[in-house]
């Protein structure tokens, strides 16, 4: 796995080097609470270079991880994936080529693995649930309340239903 030393931008990105990393999913705070299991890697590899005298890099990082159906509650796997272009400055305000995003902070000591868990949390789907094909029993729930077949329609029970007569007296 990928040691927890930092990155020199400043060095890479006047060698024009890449950098390939992996790290392991468990390992993320953040994105470990949001995982059903925080089991397998994610492989990062950013190619960095200098654009106008600031280093450069694109990040590209790819995880398979095993999320939570919101629909069925039961395990979903995705494969989440990012590519970003970042400007490693050392001020917020300082001026980044166009198309990048600016990481403020001493470019001599880049956390890698802090930027790939923030693409890794951006990557998330906003509503985890299986695509279409996708054996979930959410949606066999779902379909049997819309049309009213199964054994929901037979449980459902109407509290109010004798209400209208109550109020007719």
């Amino acid at each position: 796995m990928a040691p927890k030393e930092p990155l020199d931008a400043l060095n890479l990105a006047a060698a024009s080097a890449v950098v390939e990393r992996e790290f392991r999913l468990a390992d993320f705070k953040r994105l470990a609470d949001r995982l059903k299991a925080p089991d397998g890697v994610a492989r990062a590899r950013i190619e960095m270079s200098s654009a106008g005298g600031v280093p450069t890099g694109e990040l590209v990082v790819r995880a398979e991880a095993l999320l939570t159906c919101q629909r069925c509650l039961g395990p979903l796997r995705r494969t989440l994936e990012s590519a970003s272009q970042l400007a490693f400055v050392e001020r917020e305000d300082a001026p980044v080529p166009a198309d990048y995003e600016a990481i403020a902070g001493d470019p001599r000591m880049v956390d890698l693995a802090e930027l790939v868990e923030d693409e890794l949390l951006l990557s998330l789907p906003l509503i985890p649930v299986h695509g279409t094909g996708e054996k979930c029993t959410g949606q066999e729930s779902q379909v049997t309340r819309e049309t009213g077949a199964g054994p929901i329609a037979q449980e459902m029970r109407r509290p109010f239903a004798g209400l209208k007569d109550l109020l007719k007296h």
